[in-house]
């Protein structure tokens, strides 16, 4: 990587962070190496104070986060963006204004090529013709859809309806899982804070409608979608980093995973992974992701939530005749449900991965169409998926609200196709088998690395 200085400026390591520093034994034009990729930035000015410190950029300002790293509330992510243009990704997570009354220390300019430019300028358009502004009608319409259909399995249980034979119970057990998945999607919607534009009130909502009504930490899943975003599809070796929701510890759908499973049970799951991708994700998702998600977290208001949870599923159950009969439901609901899973993996799991210094290397937005995969499907289709099958318009704009992604992927399939950028789209069933095919290959690939494992 190579940034370019002004006169008087330079930088030094600390830790695993860079930071700018100043040095009087550099001349304008000067550069420094770092890893041998390129990097775009070029600093224009900088305060004298900043010998040290901890900048990150944000719109062609440098500004001083050493004291702020450790109480951002967004975790350790702040620290790999030290010394980066860092723009795009707090544009996703945070409002346009959320450095507002902050001085800057520093200005830098950054040149991208043709089509990060020509991205750039489509989210300026956005941003001003107000793309970004939610329909209180389109929230609280999907809202209303959501909570409607746990109203209805409540009213069907309670008739006797769902407990007259297999066939209503699965109806009853389809419904209850079309709830959890709805549900996981508006937390989603609402923890990209896409309801009122009020963190504080988003949140919350988000917080109702991932743990007690969908039954995981939305906080915990906050946490890490965070850093999925702001490091899609990236590893970093030296410090043991991976995208969170890129990874788990029974396959390894890239290379660049390898080295997280070379203990001999992990190797083991690796070698049948296209066997066991569908199983594990479907009957275990549900599972998988409540224990984690639960697991360390120590938030008041998420226990609240969940202990709220397990008491409407327990009145829920307690209602039907025969302990078979509860249990038939939950555990249909459960598996079908597991369908939220497979929508969430497809995504990026045959897709490109990154190391760190490649992820910082490379323009934001090409970056962002290399690393996703969109599902394609009628437009009445979109509710089902939840905004989730236009992931290119998702993470190159992620504050975007669902009910404009389709308009926004016309605009963004125009671009690549000037600028012959490979814009990846398929449909459900093909990215299931291209995924399927990618875990094949990639196990054959692990064998032949580690033929003693």
């Amino acid at each position: 990587m190579v940034i370019s200085l002004q006169k008087n400026s330079g930088r030094k390591r600390i830790g695993n962070n860079i930071a700018i520093v100043m040095s009087p034994n550099k001349e304008a034009g000067d550069t420094i190496q770092n890893g041998g990729n390129e990097q775009n930035i070029i600093t224009t000015e900088i305060d004298s104070e900043c010998h040290g410190k901890k900048l990150v950029g944000y719109r062609g300002n440098w500004y001083d986060v050493t004291n702020f790293a450790a109480v951002h509330p967004g975790g350790d992510v702040i620290n790999m963006y030290v010394g980066k243009d860092a723009t795009f990704v707090m544009d996703g997570m945070h409002r346009f204004d959320v450095l507002k009354g902050r001085r800057p220390v520093g200005k830098y300019n950054i040149t991208r090529d043709a089509f990060g430019e020509e991205m750039n300028k489509l989210e300026k358009k956005l941003r001003q013709e107000g793309y970004y502004d939610e329909s209180l009608v389109f929230s609280l319409g999907k809202c209303g859809f959501t909570v409607s259909v746990l109203v209805l399995i409540f009213t069907l249980v309670n008739v006797g309806f769902s407990d007259y034979n297999w066939a209503t119970r699965f109806i009853t057990g389809f419904l209850l899982a079309l709830f959890w998945q709805q549900s996981g999607i508006l937390m989603h919607d609402f923890m990209h804070s896409q309801g009122f534009r009020r963190r504080k009130w988003d949140e919350k909502i988000g917080v109702f409608f991932g743990t007690f009504c969908f039954g995981i930490s939305a906080r915990w899943w906050k946490d890490e979608h965070i850093i999925h975003h702001s490091f899609t599809n990236t590893v970093c070796y030296e410090t043991g980093f991976v995208d969170p929701q890129a990874h788990e510890d029974v396959w390894a759908q890239n290379e660049k995973l390898f080295p997280w499973h070379k203990d001999r049970f992990s190797a083991y799951l690796v070698k049948l992974q296209h066997f066991l991708f569908f199983p594990l994700a479907v009957c275990a998702g549900r599972i998988g992701i409540t224990v984690d998600s639960l697991l360390k977290e120590n938030r008041r208001d998420v226990w609240v939530a969940w202990f709220g949870h397990v008491c409407w599923v327990t009145i829920l159950l307690s209602q039907f005749s025969t302990v078979g009969g509860a249990a038939s439901v939950y555990i249909t609901a459960a598996l079908l449900q597991g369908v939220l899973h497979i929508q969430l993996i497809l995504n990026h799991y045959c897709k490109r991965f990154y190391t760190k210094e490649e992820h910082h290397s490379m323009d934001y937005y090409r970056a962002m169409i290399e690393a996703n995969l969109n599902i394609t499907c009628p437009v009445w289709m979109d509710w089902f998926h939840g905004g989730l099958n236009f992931h290119h318009e998702h993470h190159c704009f992620p504050r975007l609200p669902r009910n404009r992604m389709r308009e926004v992927s016309l605009m963004i399939k125009k671009i690549c196709k000037k600028h012959d950028v490979f814009y990846d789209e398929c449909s459900f069933s093909e990215a299931v088998l291209r995924t399927l095919s990618n875990m094949f290959h990639k196990s054959i690939l692990f064998q032949q690395k580690y033929p003693n494992l």
